[in-house]
């Protein structure tokens, strides 16, 4: 924990669920955690009362990220609790649309959330790891962009090209002592937004392999292990969590 103690991870969409589970995670390795949500001011606050239990800085930022000026706002804001040093990209949005029925607009909203936003905020905290020669970046994947669903053509599509863009970055930034990978969850018990539809209609088994749904505090193990001491070989990555339901 004292070899984090002046640093700081950012973690979006961290109001619940994986996001609020990896803060946690996070704040026992010692980091400083910057708990980003969306709107949901309430939820950020839950899972700041539970990051303060583990003895480290922490604070929220609530703001859109499809807006370029967020993403400064929030690198600004962590840089007051430490060193940015961790960024976990968990904010997403899985709505449930049918081909014939998808409007280009919720086409670019799902693209904006998904994708978009990755690359502002990586713009915004990349400069501060290549200056400091250290840096972790971990991207949420998502389990249907390997074994497809129905509805989610801009689903699918956001989280492959979220696979692509951490193996871009990964290799562009190898000697720059920051590495980038993505995680992917498999099926989570999380509370869902009603946009995502009433059940995911996956070609695959109800339930994982392994017999049951997996629990944030499993992904956010993983994430957190990326961004732990020994981490440093590995970059470029997709790391499935699922139970068995998909073996690469």
């Amino acid at each position: 924990m004292e070899k984090n103690k002046d640093k700081v991870a950012i973690v979006t969409g961290a109001a619940k669920n994986i996001g609020r589970a990896t803060c946690e995670s996070l704040s026992k390795l010692g980091f400083n955690v910057l708990v980003h949500a969306n709107s949901d001011k309430d939820g950020a606050l839950e899972t700041l009362n539970i990051v303060k239990k583990n003895s480290v800085n922490a604070d929220i930022m609530i703001g859109d990220l499809t807006i370029e000026e967020t993403s400064k706002q929030l690198v600004s804001e962590a840089s007051k609790l430490g060193e940015v040093s961790v960024l976990v990209n968990n904010a997403s949005q899985r709505e449930f649309n049918k081909f014939d029925d998808m409007t280009f607009d919720q086409w670019r909203f799902v693209m904006s959330i998904n994708i978009d936003t990755l690359f502002h905020t990586c713009k915004a905290v990349i400069p501060q790891m290549k200056k400091n020669n250290w840096g972790r970046i971990v991207n949420l994947g998502g389990l249907s962009a390997h074994i497809s669903a129905i509805g989610r053509a801009h689903v699918i599509t956001s989280k492959s090209a979220v696979i692509g863009f951490s193996r871009a970055l990964a290799m562009e930034y190898a000697e720059s002592g920051i590495t980038i990978n993505t995680v992917v969850p498999g099926l989570i018990d999380t509370v869902r937004g009603a946009s995502a539809g009433r059940s995911l209609v996956h070609p695959s088994h109800s339930n994982p392999p392994i017999g049951r749904k997996g629990y944030p505090v499993e992904v956010a193990t993983m994430i957190s292990n990326l961004c732990g001491p020994n981490s440093d070989f590995i970059t470029g990555q997709t790391i499935h969590v699922n139970g068995g339901s998909y073996f690469p």
